[in-house]
Order: structure tokens, then sequence, then C-alpha cells
């Protein structure tokens, strides 16, 4: 087998498929398209409004939320049935 560095490179494109599971249907194993992704995280499918207000707010696992606290940005993602994490957006240099 070839080393991994060996393998030509390529730049994925919106309808490049990715294998990933549904939370909601049981851990099936699924395509998703980098676009489905993409539009998944940049909020068109994350709650901006009803942000969890501690870890065991109430949640579905698999939901999403975006808000702020402050200056700070976060990510919330329910992990568990009313079980929150988060992790801070921050940029790079």
């Amino acid at each position: 087998m070839a080393k991994i560095e060996s393998y030509p490179t390529a730049t994925p494109v919106l309808a490049d498929m990715v294998p990933g599971t549904d939370a909601g249907d049981a851990n099936a194993t699924k395509n998703f398209t980098f676009e489905a992704i993409r539009d998944f995280i940049s909020g068109q499918h994350a709650d901006v409004a009803n942000v969890p207000a501690a870890t065991n707010s109430p949640g579905v696992a698999g939901q999403l939320a975006v808000g702020s606290v402050g200056v700070e940005y976060y990510l919330y993602v329910c992990v568990a049935t009313n079980s929150w994490k988060r992790v801070a957006i921050t940029g790079w240099v």
C-alpha cells in the first residue's frame, strides 16, 4: 500500500459526498454532500433564538444552536437528551 503522502490531492467540491450518520435514523450510515454540511453548520439548520442556558437545558441529540456570550460566539451541540456542549467560534491568523 502506498504512503498517504504519495496519493494525489484534490480540492473537494460542494457536490462531493461524505459518509456519516443521522442521529434521527438509528445511526444508519448515509452520504451527505459538503454543501449540506456547510448549510447545516452555517446556521440554516441551527437555532439562533433558543440558545441553551445551561449544560442540562432541554434538547434533543443532534440539535444545534448558535449564540454569543458577551463578545464570544459559540456553536452549541446537544449530544444526548438534555445534554449540551459548546465550542467557541474563533478566527485564525
